[in-house]
């Protein structure tokens, strides 16, 4: 069943004030989050906050706007991450990964989706780059697998592959693995997945051979869980070296 979000009359009201001070300053955004799931997918759950998308040089401009109406601002992680807090409600301001593996771009404009919200209209993040934003999100106080799927379950399957091989990069294991585990979990529905993109992968994955040089990307996932590898197994900190990166960018 389709549901279409419904927040309650505080979160409403104010998360209605911070997209109506975003239109007024004329500033291109995107949400993300709950809404974005919904609107790939029909899934709504309560959300405490609104996630607002913006390239990292348009950041700052939102911060100071949202000030200017009455909101708290504040800079959680330079890499990628800002707030604007009223009370217990709160947007976050997000501008690249977690992990430092992508930014917002303008590429992200192209291709998102229009959507009605709080009798207002505003743009979500594609569904590629929803995707692509969860598909690190693996930590025992978090995890968005399920939202992977469900995205890759509900949209048919109808997605661009070719972008997302673009931007999954490196990364392109864990897309591997995901598209194994959709197998499993829909194994009457694996007609979604395009057989060009697995076999590509898993083409890439008999060839490649193991990294001559000492790698370890178990924080990419799970700063947390995988401290112990780093602290005291002596392995480098893929995740430090890709949010230093793009930092620097």
């Amino acid at each position: 069943m389709i549901r279409k979000p419904d927040f309650d009359a505080e979160a409403s009201e104010v998360y209605g004030e911070v997209l109506d001070a975003l239109d007024g300053a004329d500033i291109r955004y995107m949400l993300g989050g709950a809404l974005a799931l919904n609107a790939y997918t029909g899934i709504w759950r309560d959300t405490k906050d609104l996630d607002v998308f913006v390239p990292e040089k348009t950041a700052p401009r939102v911060l100071e706007v949202l000030e200017e109406a009455g909101f708290q601002t504040e800079v959680t992680d330079p890499v990628w991450l800002a707030k604007a807090r009223r009370g217990e409600l709160f947007a976050d301001v997000i501008h690249a990964s977690h992990n430092g593996t992508g930014s917002v771009d303008e590429s992200w404009f192209e291709n998102a989706r229009e959507i009605s919200v709080l009798d207002r209209r505003a743009l979500v993040i594609p569904a590629e780059e929803l995707i692509l934003s969860k598909i690190f999100v693996v930590a025992k106080d978090r995890c968005d697998v399920d939202d992977v799927l469900h995205v890759i379950f509900a949209t048919r399957g109808e997605l661009d592959w070719p972008r997302m091989l673009d931007k999954i990069g490196d990364h392109w294991e864990l897309l591997l693995a995901y598209l194994h585990l959709y197998r499993y979990v829909y194994p009457s529905h694996t007609h979604y997945l395009p057989g060009r993109v697995l076999k590509a992968l898993l083409g890439r994955y008999e060839k490649e051979t193991a990294s001559e040089e000492l790698r370890f990307r178990g924080t990419m996932l799970d700063e947390n869980t995988f401290r112990v590898d780093v602290e005291e197994w002596g392995l480098p900190d893929e995740r430090e070296e890709a949010r230093d990166a793009l930092g620097k960018g």
